[in-house]
C-alpha cells in the first residue's frame, strides 16, 4: 500500500490513508484494480505520519507540490488523525490541501469534526453521486456496519449525512464542490443532481 502517488498533474500529489471505507460503491475502481498510474494502493497497513512523510519525500519535497490531496482507495477522514497531525507540514511550502470525501466523517466520528478538518484542509469536494436518497443508496451501497459504536439505523442515514456535510461546508472551507460519477447516472439524473447541489449552496459541481 503507498502512500503517496502521483496521477496526472505532477504538481499534485495524492495521499492514501486508509482501505476502510463507509460505501461499497457498485463502480469503485478499487473492486477492479489494486491502484492508479502505477501504484499500489490496496492492502497493507495504515500509516502513521512518519511514514506518510516518507512516502511524501520519496516524491519530492513539500515545497515541490501545488496541492495535496487527500485520495486513496478508502474514505479519507477515518484518518482525521494524520489529516490534522499532517496539516502544517503539508502547507509549510505553500501548497493547498484538498479533502475528497463522502461526507461521512461525522458519522465515522460520532461528532461533529467539519472545525477539525477546516483546521487542516483549504479544499473539499463531496461525492454526492445522486439526486436522491433512493438512488444513493441503490449505487453506492452505504454499509451501517462500517460505523462502530454510532446509533446509525440505516443506509439512509449515510445519505443524510452527506447531505448535512455538503450544505454546512461553505462555512468552514475555502472551496467546495459536489461531484458525480458521469457514467453512472442518466443525463437527467446529473442535472437534477446538479441542481440538488445547487439548491443547498453548493455552486461547484463536477461531472467525473
Amino acid at each position: 500500500m503507498e502512500y503517496a502517488y502521483r496521477y496526472g498533474d505532477p504538481d499534485r500529489l495524492y495521499l492514501n490513508g486508509t482501505n476502510r471505507c463507509t460505501n461499497r460503491c457498485s463502480f469503485c475502481i478499487r473492486y477492479h484494480a489494486r491502484g492508479l498510474g502505477g501504484s499500489v494502493l490496496w492492502g497493507g497497513p495504515e500509516p502513521d505520519l512518519n511514514a506518510l512523510q516518507d512516502a511524501v519525500l520519496s516524491c519530492g519535497a513539500p515545497e515541490d507540490f501545488n496541492e495535496f490531496i487527500w485520495c486513496g482507495f478508502g474514505e479519507p477522514t477515518y484518518r482525521l488523525d494524520i489529516i490534522t497531525e499532517a496539516a502544517d507540514w503539508l502547507h509549510r511550502g505553500g501548497a493547498t490541501v484538498r479533502l475528497n470525501t463522502n461526507g461521512h466523517a461525522c458519522l465515522i466520528h460520532g461528532r461533529d469534526v467539519l472545525a477539525e478538518l477546516a483546521a487542516a484542509v483549504d479544499a473539499v469536494s463531496v461525492s454526492l453521486n445522486a439526486p436522491n436518497c433512493q438512488r444513493y443508496v441503490e449505487l453506492c451501497l452505504p454499509d451501517p456496519g462500517s460505523v462502530s459504536g454510532n446509533e446509525v439505523k440505516s443506509p439512509e442515514d449515510f445519505w443524510e449525512s452527506t447531505i448535512d456535510f455538503l450544505a454546512r461546508a461553505p462555512e468552514y472551507f475555502k472551496e467546495v464542490q459536489a461531484s458525480v460519477v458521469g457514467f453512472t447516472l442518466s443525463t437527467e439524473e446529473i442535472e437534477e443532481t446538479r441542481i440538488l447541489a445547487h439548491s443547498i449552496g453548493i455552486e461547484r459541481f463536477r461531472v467525473r
